[in-house]
């Protein structure tokens, strides 16, 4: 066995093995070396706990793990990790050790027993397919379940990581990366007050970066994905795929002029909150600074919820984070007129009556038909406010919204491209586009242009000669005219 073990890494390798963030993602194009910055990730996680780790990996088959990821682990470590119980577990002899449990999502039984054993790390290993087909990849619940139990082991501190190349914009992991880097989730102690938090930060590794990839490999990516779009742009340039849908509701909605590339921060006084109810509630929070900018900060959802439990669960518990805490002193609630409309069960209850007994404020309607909220919507983002800014950005944080308002939030249409229907289409990003428009109608209406009394030649002359006391109608009938 070698004397020592080392790892040559680029900048972006480097970054993402020295991270102390818990939840941490590397993404990049086909071969620049993330599953080797991963190892490193591992043992650099153990040194970083300074004992020993039990780390499970996890792929969408357990045949993927044994006919690429073991391949490229006896490769990277050689003499240092040995396999054991048919590969289904592997040791790194490094100081300190790193056991290392191999999972595959194909075995329910193996997925159940994450559930059992004392994880210091977790590594999801390409989670996203290269292919859509059922078993593919690994949803989101297997990422929740991992990010539970990478923080059992015992005096160390939890890390999952992620390597994959980058999906298309609807896969969990795109929503993931999509999410400012910071603090993930927190708890504050009820007693002591202490706050504990989960940091999350993603890493993206530029094409190029892994310099012992030759040249004809990546002309070889460039031959396999040149006439696929969304697998060029995923494979080889290392971006986040676009997923083409129908018309946008909102063209005029610029990412490089309407989202901030930082989380804005909450400012002190009155805030607003943009509602959208049903089975799908979702809260828009969103404020006027004093420059007169809408900024939309947050957005909280769930579907297959009232908008009570929305409010108890998890719009409560969210007001009361670091962000948030006790710098609102006043809110105006506003939503769809729908909300107004009472509950099966009593006609002395509906969503605006208990948003308006909950926070204290008269609720107000958004306009009932969506003709009128469309003119709103479209004028938003064409008003302008001091020395040019938008009257309308979103900070980072307002992800979701982002994602509604740049195309996934559309009306259908046909083989022409032409619309089909009047209203947009009922899906995911629906719901946070709604809250929002609601909001907008109340608090920018388009006035639209004002009309102007059409006024004839003839009574323009009038007025005219009206001023040098000339007596027009007269001169008209003298000269001919009648």
């Amino acid at each position: 066995m070698p004397e020592s073990l080392y790892f040559d890494l680029s900048p972006t390798q480097h970054e993402f093995v020295m991270s102390d963030a818990h939840l941490v993602q590397l993404m990049g194009p086909m071969g620049e070396g993330k599953t080797f910055a991963s190892v490193a990730g591992l043992i650099a996680h153990a040194a970083r706990c300074g004992k020993g780790i039990r780390t499970a990996l996890v792929r969408d088959t357990f045949q993927n793990i044994k006919t690429s990821t073991i391949p490229d682990l006896r490769d990277y470590l050689g003499a240092w990790i040995r396999f054991y119980d048919g590969e289904k577990k592997a040791t790194i002899l490094s100081n300190p050790r790193v056991e290392l449990d191999f999972f595959g999502i194909d075995d329910e039984a193996s997925i159940s027993k994450l559930q059992g054993p004392q994880y210091a790390a977790i590594w999801l290993e390409e989670p996203a397919p290269i292919y859509e087909k059922a078993n593919a990849g690994l949803p989101r619940e297997v990422f929740n379940m991992a990010v539970a139990r990478a923080a059992r082991q015992r005096e160390t501190v939890p890390r999952v990581q992620i390597s994959q190349n980058p999906s298309d914009e609807d896969h969990w992991t795109s929503e993931l990366a999509d999410e400012p880097d910071g603090v993930y989730a927190s708890y504050e102690d009820p007693d002591t007050g202490e706050v504990s938090e989960i940091i999350k930060k993603t890493f993206w590794i530029a094409p190029g970066e892994n310099k012992r990839l030759s040249g004809l490999a990546r002309a070889s990516n460039i031959a396999a994905f040149k006439n696929d779009p969304a697998k060029y742009a995923r494979y080889v340039e290392g971006k986040t795929a676009e997923v083409t849908r129908g018309k946008k509701v909102t063209p005029g909605y610029n990412e490089k002029i309407h989202y901030s590339r930082h989380v804005l921060p909450v400012l002190p006084g009155e805030a607003f909150m943009f509602w959208d109810s049903w089975q799908h509630p979702t809260c828009v929070l969103a404020q006027y600074t004093a420059r007169g900018q809408l900024i939309v900060h947050d957005i909280v959802l769930d579907s297959g919820l009232g908008t009570k439990e929305l409010v108890e669960e998890q719009l409560e518990p969210f007001l009361r984070t670091m962000k948030w805490k006790d710098k609102i002193k006043t809110w105006r609630l506003i939503g769809d007129f729908s909300m107004r409309i009472p509950d099966q069960s009593s006609v002395r209850s509906s969503a605006a009556k208990y948003l308006e007994k909950k926070f204290g404020v008269r609720f107000e309607p958004g306009p009932g038909r969506w003709t009128t909220i469309r003119e709103h919507l479209n004028y938003c983002f064409k008003r302008l406010i001091n020395e040019g800014e938008p009257a309308v950005l979103l900070s980072r944080s307002a992800v979701k919204l982002h994602k509604a308002l740049k195309g996934g939030w559309h009306y259908k249409v046909d083989n022409s491209g032409r619309i089909m229907g009047d209203k947009p289409v009922k899906n995911q990003h629906s719901h946070p586009g709604d809250a929002f428009a609601n909001g907008i109608s109340v608090l920018m209406p388009y006035q639209g242009i004002a009309d102007v009394p059409k006024v004839s030649r003839e009574k323009n002359m009038q007025a005219a000669m009206s001023y040098r006391g000339g007596n027009y109608s007269r001169g008209r009938r003298q000269s001919g005219g009648r």
